[in-house]
């Protein structure tokens, strides 16, 4: 996760540059992070404090390149899931990747309890009905491609007021 910074077009690729995607996506930690990197009310809330000027309004774009793939094996946000079962018990009657998702759609609704509104694009995938619930109606889009990415990002921003993309 990165902190709420202000940063130019090299300073995010520098950043970016820095992933390193692999599968195993979990949307709930992804969530879970973003809801707290924006919260007015949570760790970051000296940060995030209203304007004098009354509420400020917050979005969060979450952006993800992969549909729920958690590894009952591997070590994780939680540990090895499998073994450690802070979150899910192998013998449960969901499986690793539906109680993902539950807690997802969990962590969804409390960030938008925070007066943050929700958009998800799924880049390079399709939409799963957690993230087309997470978001509502029409806060979500599929983008193919580069361009079908930046079409997703320009109709956000005209539904945001004081928002600027640039190039």
């Amino acid at each position: 996760a990165e902190k709420l910074v202000e940063m130019d077009a090299a300073a995010l690729d520098t950043y970016l540059a820095t992933l390193n995607p692999e599968g195993a996506t979990y949307h709930d930690i992804g969530m879970i992070w973003g809801g707290r990197l924006m919260s007015p009310t949570g760790l970051y809330a000296a940060e995030n404090a209203d304007g004098t000027n009354g509420q400020r309004a917050r979005h969060l774009i979450f952006l993800t390149d992969g549909q729920t793939e958690p590894y009952d094996l591997a070590y994780g946000a939680y540990g090895i899931e499998g073994l450690d079962r802070r979150r899910w018990n192998p013998s449960s009657t969901l499986s690793l990747a539906d109680t993902v998702e539950a807690r997802f759609g969990v962590a969804c609704a409390e960030v938008k309890k925070r007066n943050i509104t929700v958009w998800v694009i799924a880049f390079g995938t399709y939409l799963n009905d957690a993230m087309v619930e997470c978001a509502g109606n029409g806060q979500y889009f599929e983008a193919a491609n580069a361009d079908d990415l930046n079409n997703a990002f320009t109709s956000i921003a005209r539904s945001i007021g004081d928002l600027r993309l640039s190039k």
